[in-house]
């Protein structure tokens, strides 16, 4: 999950808008005090709270940042053992998909970094999980006898078993043991990069992937997972170089031109981001991440109504796309259609009924046609999800204000 899938509302808040949309509706009025205190959480609210807590951090939050969103929750919402125990519950279904999600295993990692107790140990235990399933170690070449002493080959042998088994310290010492005794395999030296990619020991991992690219230099998996290393410790253009060299080596890699984009869009690259993901599509046109991809690079260049058609191939291909949704509605709304908004928004919401921030974006779609009783019903979904915003305090206000003039 990174920057351009669900808009980021610290930055509707907090900066007064966002890339690609009209400013912040939100006002300067006084919050009132939330009379009721907050409800417990069930997992779908801990979901939908969890996707706005990835998405500040992949915008850089800190521990402090993260432990205050945490806190602001009020009462027990924020407590970090319930947390980790509802974080164990939702990598569960993670893990059990057939193709992991390397974007929420990178957020993840970010997470397990933050020193957040053991949410952060479980978020890393997750995150480790799902590259393992993302990064399969690749076959090693026909081993030739005169090259490949026997001994090396079994250790390597060894080591991948250890890695299916998501053995990593076992794996680590099995490859390192082919390496002693051959310092020039390559293979063992890519797959110990892709073991410490998983335990996000980054460093690490891109010492042992350039010590491959000495070894060959033509490989276009090792240029990839390099890219994908650099693109973690969020040196975006040194990660593009990667994927790029990836790409020469082998053009016909759509994960290359979709990471690619998305590295491409850290950088504001938009135009370049755009036609990265349109390569990806050229290559798998059943992509539906990369259409969406590059419809929130063209609502960034302001092409609305290239960015809703790219919303709609990819909620076609994968109709419960809630982030896909959540943006289409957006840039509709941005787009002065508001019926046609507030229809993307409520069919998000059937998938994710307490995401919040989709409950706003309905609200100010229904005041923009003048609904303001469903306007005002909206902002109080979303003030049962946060009852302590007092963006959200004022846009309530603002509503009945309205609501009184039209009946006075």
């Amino acid at each position: 999950m990174g920057r351009g899938i669900w808009k980021s509302f610290v930055e509707l808040f907090e900066q007064g808008e966002s890339k690609g949309s009209q400013k912040s509706q939100y006002t300067d009025r006084e919050p009132e005090a939330s009379p009721d205190p907050p409800l417990p959480l069930e997992d779908s609210d801990y979901e939908l709270l969890f996707g706005q807590l990835v998405e500040g951090i992949s915008l850089g939050w800190d521990r402090e940042r993260v432990l205050k969103y945490l806190e602001d929750l009020g009462g027990d919402r924020g407590n970090l053992q319930t947390w980790a125990a509802w974080l164990q519950r939702f990598g569960q279904p993670l893990l059990a998909a057939p193709k992991p999600d390397l974007q929420i295993a990178k957020v993840m990692a970010k997470l397990g970094q933050l020193d957040c107790g053991e949410l952060s140990e479980i978020a890393s235990s997750i995150s480790g999980q799902l590259f393992a399933k993302q990064v399969k170690p690749p076959a090693p070449p026909p081993p030739s006898p005169a090259a490949v002493p026997e001994n090396a080959e079994a250790w390597f042998q060894q080591g991948n078993q250890l890695f299916e088994a998501s053995d990593f310290a076992g794996a680590i010492a099995s490859y390192q043991k082919a390496i002693e005794l051959q310092a020039d395999y390559m293979p063992a030296w890519l797959n110990t990069g892709i073991v410490q990619l998983n335990l996000q020991k980054y460093p690490e991992a891109l010492a042992a992937f350039d010590r491959a690219l000495e070894l060959r230099s033509s490989d276009a998996t090792i240029w990839f997972y390099r890219g994908c290393t650099l693109s973690v410790l969020e040196r975006p253009s040194e990660a593009i170089d990667a994927y790029e060299k990836s790409l020469q080596l082998q053009p016909n890699m759509p994960l290359a031109w979709q990471h690619r984009g998305l590295d491409l869009l850290k950088l504001e690259r938009l135009e370049e981001a755009a036609t990265s993901h349109e390569q990806a599509i050229a290559l798998q046109p059943n992509f539906p991440e990369a259409w969406s991809s590059r419809g929130n690079a063209l609502f960034q260049l302001g092409r609305y109504e290239e960015a809703i058609q790219c919303y709609d191939r990819a909620i076609e291909l994968k109709p419960n796309y809630p982030e896909a949704l959540f943006n289409r509605g957006q840039v509709l709304r941005i787009q002065q259609r508001p019926e046609t908004a507030i229809a993307s928004f409520e069919q998000m919401l059937s998938l994710e009924p307490n995401f919040y921030p989709a409950w706003i974006e309905r609200g100010l779609a229904m005041q923009d046609s003048n609904r303001l009783m469903e306007a005002i019903a909206s902002f109080d979904r979303a003030l049962a999800l946060k009852p302590d915003d007092p963006q959200l305090i004022a846009l309530r206000q603002e509503a009945i204000r309205r609501q009184g003039e039209n009946t006075g």
